[in-house]
C-alpha cells in the first residue's frame, strides 16, 4: 500500500514537471516538484532494499542450490537458469506461501504478471506447479 501511494506520487510529480516549465518561472515549484519525485522513489528503492534484506536467507538459499547444483541433471535441480530480478522476487514471495494476489500488491504488478513470471519460474526448475516447486525446494533444504 505504501509503495503504490510512493509510486503515483513520483509519477505524478514527474508528469507536473513539464507543466511547471510551461506555467512560468518559478524555479522553487519546479525544484519542489523534483523533489518530491525523487524522494518518493528513493523511498521505493530503500523499500525494496530493505525486501530483499529481509528475505536475504530465502535468495541466498536459491541461489546457493543454483551454484551448488549447477552440474546435476536438470531434474535434481531446483533452479538451472538465470532468474530474473523480479522473478526472484515473485519465488521468494511463493516460497513465503504469499498468494498470487497478494504478491500482485506488494510487487504493483497485475496477477497475471505473477503467474507468468511463476510459470517462467517453474519452467526454469524443472517443475509443473507451485505445489512441485516447493517440496522439491523444501526437500533441497
Amino acid at each position: 500500500m505504501r509503495r503504490n501511494k510512493l509510486s503515483l506520487i513520483g509519477a505524478s510529480s514527474i508528469a507536473l514537471l513539464p507543466v511547471c516549465t510551461l506555467i512560468g518561472d518559478y524555479q522553487w515549484l519546479t525544484f519542489s516538484v523534483m523533489n518530491i519525485a525523487f524522494y518518493a522513489i528513493t523511498t521505493i528503492e530503500i523499500d525494496r532494499y530493505l525486501y530483499f534484506i529481509e528475505n536475504k536467507n530465502r535468495m541466498y538459499q536459491v541461489f546457493a542450490l543454483k551454484k551448488k547444483h549447477r552440474t546435476e541433471l536438470i531434474k535434481n535441480k531446483i533452479i538451472y537458469e538465470d532468474l530474473t530480478r523480479r522473478e526472484i522476487e515473485v519465488a521468494v514471495s511463493i516460497l513465503s506461501n504469499l498468494s498470487y494476489k497478494n504478491i500482485a500488491k506488494d510487487l504493483f504488478i497485475a496477477e497475471s504478471t505473477v503467474s507468468k513470471h511463476a510459470s517462467n519460474i517453474f519452467k526454469k526448475s524443472g517443475v509443473k506447479n507451485r505445489t512441485e516447486f516447493l517440496k522439491r525446494f523444501r526437500k533441497k533444504k
